[in-house]
């Protein structure tokens, strides 16, 4: 009796051997699978221009990490998965993880005010919270410098030019994107724990998760190692190669940009993030980032980009860095997506509708390649609302017209108008005649919007015209 069990018992065991691994060999053959069509789709962007790293997981598992293209042409150093590439407003992020940690060891709190920490602050802003400001609905304006992200400015100039702006908007009611507003956090953050806002970060995020290369002042990068810009075609080179003082950027990047890192380090500060509480415990985490949620989380300076998402219920991962203006990681991230079946489920919230598609949606006529890639750039410039790089694509992207207002008035329209919409996601992109495109939406503040385009055709198509309509 006991042997007939054992032989049975056997049988078992080994059809469960057999189920398991007919079961690893096709989730071995589906990553293979997934890894050669999201390498050939990067091998074809890499053809039209693209150049920069990417790292994609499934189920926990790498399924691509790999770089293309050069990150320094006239070095003919190509992307590597270790190369260092520039951040952006990913920098936000650990602005806002080091608030929270203040916040868990009771230095703050989350809805202090800010005359709690600047007593001598306007009466217009003393009531602004942390939380608002984190969340861009303080009413700061984007931007308070003179002459760009490298303007020498010191902290106290910094916070006196803050404290003489008007605000954009009453705090609380609207959303408006500041960059200035987290170099305030970066300014409360230095004061409350008494170090800069470098060695806070690195000793407080960086260090604990072993991110040796991420950071600043403090990074010890190679100079083979970093990425440089091309912006359309001309280096701009590193944004180590401007001038810096010794702490960190100068105060209209601090705490809102200015950073660099390779993609498996910001994967490690992501996933440390959302699923461990070696950064945050999970009451404090929930006060910003949800991690039951997709996240889309981006940086750029109009030149280099790098972008971050993650769909927890699908276990995927995707990072793309790049450094060339005119090939763009957005774009290429809206292919993988097509890899990774990111374009049905309803998990995916891409800004422009996939035109890998093979049926468009009834009713729309899809515009030709350039003018959707001429409405992403605009819906992307338009929802970071970052100053220079609208009057960038202000100068390049819209036909000259000798009746229209100059391009600093143009861009402080744009500006205006992004703080009342608040951010737009746009649902279809159709063409009503060979020059003029609709785009329809939503705003985060007005709801339903239409944005009617008028285009200059051509192989690099410009915009004429733009008018937007709210409701409906």
């Amino acid at each position: 009796m006991r042997l007939t069990v054992f032989v049975l018992a056997s049988s078992c065991l080994a059809s469960r051997s057999v189920d398991g691994q007919v079961t690893a060999q096709r989730t071995a053959s589906a990553s293979r699978s997934i890894t050669t069509r999201a390498d050939s789709v990067m091998r074809a962007a890499e053809m039209r221009g693209f150049s920069g790293v990417v790292r994609v997981s499934v189920g926990g598992s790498t399924v691509l990490h790999k770089g293309y293209g050069m990150a320094n042409r006239e070095a003919r150093i190509p992307f590597a998965r270790t190369t260092i590439v520039q951040i952006g407003s990913n920098t936000k992020d650990f602005t806002v993880v080091a608030l929270l940690q203040l916040v868990q060891r009771g230095r703050l709190h989350w809805n202090d005010s800010l005359f709690k920490f600047f007593p001598d602050m306007p009466a217009d802003k003393r009531a602004i919270t942390l939380a608002q400001i984190v969340d861009h609905r303080a009413g700061f304006p984007d931007f308070v410098g003179e002459a760009g992200d490298f303007e020498p400015v010191g902290r106290e100039e910094f916070l006196a030019r803050v404290m003489k702006r008007p605000l954009v908007n009453q705090p609380g009611t609207k959303e408006a994107y500041s960059n200035a507003g987290y170099s305030v956090l970066a300014a409360i953050i230095e004061r409350v724990s008494g170090v800069s806002y470098d060695v806070y970060v690195h000793d407080h995020i960086f260090a604990p998760l072993g991110m040796t290369n991420t950071g600043f002042a403090l990074a010890n990068f190679g100079a083979r190692r970093l990425a440089h810009g091309y912006h359309d075609g001309k280096d701009i080179g590193t944004i180590l190669g401007h001038p810096h003082p010794a702490d960190g950027p100068y105060w209209m990047l601090r705490g809102n940009g200015g950073m660099s890192s390779t993609v498996d380090d910001m994967h490690t500060f992501y996933t440390a993030l959302f699923t461990t509480t070696k950064l945050l415990k999970p009451e404090i985490r929930a006060l910003h980032f949800d991690p039951n949620e997709p996240a889309g989380l981006a940086g750029s300076d109009g030149t280099s980009f790098f972008d971050y998402e993650r769909f927890p219920r699908r276990g995927i991962e995707i990072i793309v860095a790049s450094n060339n203006s005119n090939a763009p990681a957005p774009a290429v991230r809206r292919a993988l997506a097509g890899v990774l079946g990111l374009s049905s489920g309803g998990e995916e919230h891409a800004a422009i509708p996939d035109r890998s598609s093979s049926v468009p949606p009834a009713g729309i006529h899809v515009p030709a390649a350039p003018v959707v890639a001429l409405v992403e750039e605009f819906v992307r410039r338009f929802n970071a609302a970052d100053v220079g790089a609208l009057r960038t694509f202000v100068a390049e992207r819209f036909a000259p017209d000798p009746a229209a207002p100059p391009i600093d008035q143009r861009v402080a329209r744009m500006i205006q108008t992004r703080g009342n919409l608040g951010a737009i996601t746009v649902t279809t992109v159709s063409e009503v005649a060979p020059d003029s495109i609709e785009v329809k939406g939503t705003s985060s503040v007005q709801g339903p919007l239409m944005i009617t385009l008028n285009i200059e055709p051509g192989a690099k198509p410009r915009i004429r015209s733009m008018g937007v309509a709210v409701g409906g």
